[in-house]
């Protein structure tokens, strides 16, 4: 570059400053600017070594405008300050004080965090109405004098909220302050918190906190979990549900056969046609409730969505099958890959939570659980054993200590080939995952959870319908 091209340039540069320019503006490269930009820094292909270099200043402190003379709403520096509730590094100006630009994710994949944490934040449940206090923490493995901390949220999809006066090393979740208020059962919010030590900064991991019925699953999500098995009574409370002892005569004196607690007994695919009803017994041949049929139902007697028409024998009948699909499947084989895997429950269309009849809570689209979400229900939250009255699983979101959440009873199950009720010292759930010719169920006693057994689709189970926030 010639020391003609030069002083042009400058001479540019300094016209540029002084007069307010109207048009798109692109330094470097040769095309156009891009649309959505008054200002293009790109470069053509292929230089990629260059960046934009940020003013760089010495602010007093967060809620001073010194040394600049009145940042505007929107001004972005580079701070060079240590001290006074200032690291050196990005800041932007919201009109009230300056704000380090942050990323709610800690460092990951071997990267050394300059600040060690001894303790991070947790998962935070707050009971069904949210109106417990619960708290989060972070501790570090050498904490001085100069240490500070400073609380952020953010609930999904929404930028990182600073706390103003959350500046300890613990966060109490709910206490009252419209920032710190959880108002939508089921939706998980998320904190984290930026330490300073010295000049030195760390951004911790995310704690979530919730409330309402449901369960974490994997990676700090919740799952919404309806109150009560489908056909029970959702409006009783847990507390209800495992008090409750079954009253009255036969055959509602037996919990084989009520319905308030434990729910009814579904083939798997099938909608609610009356097959599923528990309050029968086997021996009421009279009314006609089950149909014993070894090959399964024939296509002829199937709408296009695999459910029995509503004027065949089978229709509102268990159906006693030995083995397989209560359904007899269109060819040669009975597997995953036949035509009727359209029948499952993975068609909303038979899905029997979607149901608009089944008198589940209106704030959420229900559906039958996958295979996987029971196996990271159990595996990231507390199960405790309650074998009092209404036996069954207590889900503890919070940990062993905290309030319940959930309450799973033993439900027994109506076998598939005979339509006998029994095995009230087992707990049987439907998922909503097919896995060759049967299906995986949640399955569990006093001594045992299982999440990867399979059984045929021709037995009756409970279902649990859950629900993405």
């Amino acid at each position: 570059m010639t020391k003609k091209t030069i002083f042009l340039l400058l001479l540019f540069l300094m016209v540029l400053g002084t007069v307010n320019v109207n048009a798109q503006v692109r330094i470097g490269g040769s095309t156009a600017p891009h649309e959505s930009a008054i200002l293009d820094l790109n470069f053509d292909s292929g230089i990629d070594t260059l960046g934009l270099l940020l003013p760089r200043v010495h602010l007093d402190n967060v809620s001073s405008s010194a040394p600049l003379p009145s940042p505007e709403k929107g001004l972005v520096v580079y701070n060079l300050t240590i001290g006074n509730g200032l690291n050196e590094g990005i800041y932007y100006n919201d009109g009230s004080g300056w704000h380090p630009v942050l990323s709610s994710v800690a460092p990951v994949g071997g990267l050394e965090l300059p600040i060690i944490f001894l303790r991070q934040p947790g998962k935070v449940w707050l009971g069904d109405t949210g109106s417990l206090i619960d708290t989060m923490y972070v501790e570090l493995l050498e904490k001085t004098s100069a240490t500070t901390f400073q609380w952020y949220r953010r609930d999904p999809d929404v930028s990182p909220v600073l706390l103003n006066g959350e500046t300890s090393d613990t966060l109490f979740i709910n206490t009252g302050k419209s920032d710190l208020k959880l108002t939508a059962p089921g939706k998980a919010s998320q904190f984290f918190c930026v330490v300073r030590n010295g000049s030195q900064t760390a951004v911790s991991g995310s704690g979530y906190a919730v409330y309402g019925p449901g369960a974490w699953l994997a990676n700090g999500k919740w799952i919404n979990i309806a109150p009560a098995n489908l056909g029970a009574d959702q409006t009783k409370t847990v507390a209800w549900q495992m008090a409750h002892v079954p009253v009255g005569s036969a055959p509602t004196s037996n919990p084989l056969y009520e319905d308030s607690v434990y729910g009814d007994w579904y083939q798997w695919g099938r909608k609610k046609d009356g097959h599923q009803s528990r309050n029968v017994l086997v021996a009421d041949v009279a009314n006609n409730t089950y149909l014993n049929s070894p090959e399964g139902v024939p296509v002829n007697d199937l709408n296009n969505d695999g459910q029995i028409l509503n004027d065949k024998t089978g229709y509102g009948k268990f159906i006693q099958r030995n083995t397989g699909d209560w359904r007899d499947y269109p060819g040669s084989d009975n597997t995953i890959t036949s035509p009727a895997n359209a029948w499952t429950w993975a068609n909303t269309v038979n899905d029997p939570c979607k149901d608009p009849s089944s008198s589940l809570p209106s704030d959420h689209a229900w559906r039958v659980p996958s295979q996987s979400e029971w196996t990271q229900i159990r595996q990231n939250n507390t199960w405790s054993w309650y074998g009092s009255s209404t036996s069954g699983y207590e889900i503890k979101p919070g940990g062993a200590a905290k309030s319940t959440s959930l309450f799973l009873p033993l439900t027994g199950l109506r076998g598939s080939s005979s339509g006998q009720v029994g095995n009230m010292s087992y707990g049987y759930y439907w998922s909503s995952s097919p896995t060759s010719i049967n299906t995986f169920v949640l399955n569990f006693d006093n001594t045992m959870i299982n999440t990867v057994a399979n059984y045929s689709r021709s037995y009756g189970f409970a279902v649990r319908c859950v629900a993405d926030y």
